[in-house]
Parts: structure tokens; C-alpha cells; sequence
């Protein structure tokens, strides 16, 4: 008898079209919002000849912020390239998925159950500074290079960005993010996107979570080489949380105030509830400010649109704040 390895014949999801899939279609009432800031800093177009130039040319950063496209309005990655997200209101550990990644794969007309995926690797961060990956597993064979437009089987991947095609996103569960005191998984602020070199050449190649090359459609030496960021759809976020976002009922006995502001802000309470400590937001979901007072001076910030975190313990509140 031969024992397999569970690595070479486990499988996960299949792709969009099959039963059992994952694939999330953009118009799907599960998503309450979507990113709204995006840097991105492409790689080369071909790691193994940087001289070529980067990737990106063409297809700017703003492509990945809102509802996804489709196809060609999109932010391209090169080789080992990244985009950081950022979102209006911070995205939080609901049930099941939290967020999904939206790419422009396409399915292999002659080669059934295979799509044409540029992968990446997805990393959350809740103070823009330290960041967390998904634990990814790829079980695409690795003994012959995929080509530049070769394409893979959504089923041997899993926990990597652009696992569907176009206008179907990958879904994310923070829940499968290793805990760590570093990390707020109800207060996600960034989500970063890494493409997937897909070299398998040790001197350039990515690994996953289990020290397994990833294999991916390389060289793909243009300006809009590498993953293909379209849109990051949001399911659970503060703002739209009981318990965590604002619910019309709770926020009465709460009052931001003044607003706008231009020296200081200041939160009441018209009841028992206890604020511990209040957080300042700015809008791509960089922390600026925090005060374990109910008063958080803002003089020395920039005019502009500011969101303000209340945590009471049992409950976190969000308010909109301008400051002029």
C-alpha cells in the first residue's frame, strides 16, 4: 500500500462555476462597503531582468478603490508587488468571511477546471504598521514552471488572493489569522495585497504557509504583469456591527462633540455607559490619536475628515468627525 501525503491530493473549494465554491459575485448583498484608499507599489515587471522596469504603467492605484470592474480597470501588481487598502470604516471578525478579494482571472477554454490566476497573498493589519498573512496553502505542482499563460486549478489553492475569476471574489475569514496581541481582528484598518512572484526558481521564489513554492503564470513581462487587484468588498465592518458599529438607539446616549471641531473633541455620556478609551482615525485608517479621557485634543492635526472610535467595554461606536 502507498500512503499519499495529505499535501498532494487534499483539495479545496473549486472555482466560481462548481458546486461547493466559495466565490463570492460582487453583487452580492453580503457586502456593506468598499475600499475607499489604495497605495500600491509595483514590482518589476520581471524579477529576473529589474532593469526592464516596473509594472504598473497604465493602471494606477485609485482602480482598486469601489466596486470592481471587471476586467481592465484594474491595479497590476508586477512581480512581488503590493497594494494597501484602507476603508471608511474598520473591518471587523464577524461569522464566517469578513472580506474578499476581487481579481480578473479567466477560465481555459480548453482545458476544463482551469483558470488563467495571478495569486497573492493577503496580510491585515489593525494599526498600519504590523501586518498578518493569511495562512496560504498552494498544491500546484511544482516541478514544471506554469507558464506566462498557463493557467491552475482553483481547487489546489487556498487562503491566496485572485482564487476566482473576474467580478468573483476570494473570500477571507480573520478567524484563520494566527491571534496576536499585535492584532485587533475587530478593528482591521489595512489589508495588503503581496502578488505571488510564481517563479519557482529558489532564487526567486514565494513560499506558503507550508514551505511550498507557489507556482503561477511567470514571466508575465508587461506593464500589467502580475496580480491584478480590482476591489476589496467588505462583510463585516464596525460601522455596520451590532455591538461594535453605530446603532441609532445606543449612540443616543452618547455625544461627540463639538463637530466640526478645531481645538479638542469631547465624548459624553448620558447614562451608566463607561467609555475606556477613544481612538482617532484618519481616512485611509492610520491611528493619529488616543486618550483614555473623554477629551482628545486635536489641535495639532490637519483639516479633514476624521473618524473617532469609542470603546465602553461591551460596546465600540463609531461617529464621523470633521476637522477644520
Amino acid at each position: 500500500m502507498v500512503v499519499m501525503p495529505v499535501a498532494l491530493w487534499a483539495q479545496f473549494a473549486p472555482a466560481q462555476d462548481k458546486p461547493g465554491t466559495t466565490a463570492m459575485h460582487a453583487d452580492s448583498s453580503a457586502f456593506v462597503a468598499w475600499a475607499t484608499g489604495c497605495v500600491a507599489e509595483p514590482g518589476p515587471m520581471n524579477i529576473t531582468n529589474p532593469g526592464a522596469g516596473l509594472a504598473g504603467q497604465g493602471w494606477p492605484a485609485e482602480n482598486a478603490i469601489g466596486f470592481p470592474e471587471g476586467t481592465y480597470s484594474v491595479t497590476c501588481l508586477g512581480d512581488g508587488g503590493m497594494a494597501t487598502l484602507t476603508f471608511d470604516s474598520p473591518i471587523c471578525n464577524g461569522e464566517g468571511p469578513d472580506f474578499a478579494v476581487f481579481e480578473n482571472g479567466f477560465a481555459n477554454a480548453q482545458q476544463p477546471d482551469m483558470w488563467f490566476l495571478e495569486l497573492g497573498f493577503v496580510e491585515v493589519s489593525s494599526d498600519g504598521e504590523n501586518f498578518f498573512r493569511f495562512p496560504a496553502i498552494s498544491m500546484v505542482q511544482t516541478e514544471t514552471q506554469v507558464g506566462g499563460m498557463g493557467c491552475i486549478d482553483p481547487a489546489q489553492i487556498h487562503n491566496l488572493a485572485s482564487k476566482y475569476g473576474a467580478m468573483y471574489g476570494t473570500p477571507f475569514d480573520l478567524d484563520e489569522v494566527p491571534d496576536d496581541p499585535l492584532l485587533d481582528k475587530n478593528n482591521i484598518t489595512h489589508v495588503r495585497i503581496i502578488d505571488v512572484i510564481g517563479n519557482i526558481d529558489p532564487e526567486y521564489c514565494t513560499y506558503d504557509s507550508q514551505g511550498h513554492p507557489v507556482n503561477d503564470p511567470w514571466p508575465t513581462p508587461f506593464a500589467s504583469g502580475g496580480m491584478d487587484l480590482d476591489a476589496v468588498g467588505v462583510i463585516h465592518d464596525v460601522a455596520h456591527t451590532p455591538g461594535l458599529g453605530i446603532a441609532d438607539n445606543e449612540m443616543e446616549s452618547i455625544s461627540v462633540y463639538p463637530n466640526p471641531a478645531h481645538d479638542y473633541i469631547r465624548v459624553e455620556t448620558q447614562s451608566m455607559t463607561s467609555v475606556q478609551t477613544i481612538d482617532l482615525y484618519n481616512v485611509t485608517g492610520q491611528k493619529v490619536l488616543s486618550s483614555n479621557e473623554k477629551e482628545i485634543n486635536v489641535s495639532g492635526l490637519e483639516p479633514g475628515v476624521y473618524f473617532v472610535r469609542i470603546n465602553c467595554g461591551e460596546n465600540i461606536f463609531t461617529e464621523r468627525v470633521i476637522i477644520k
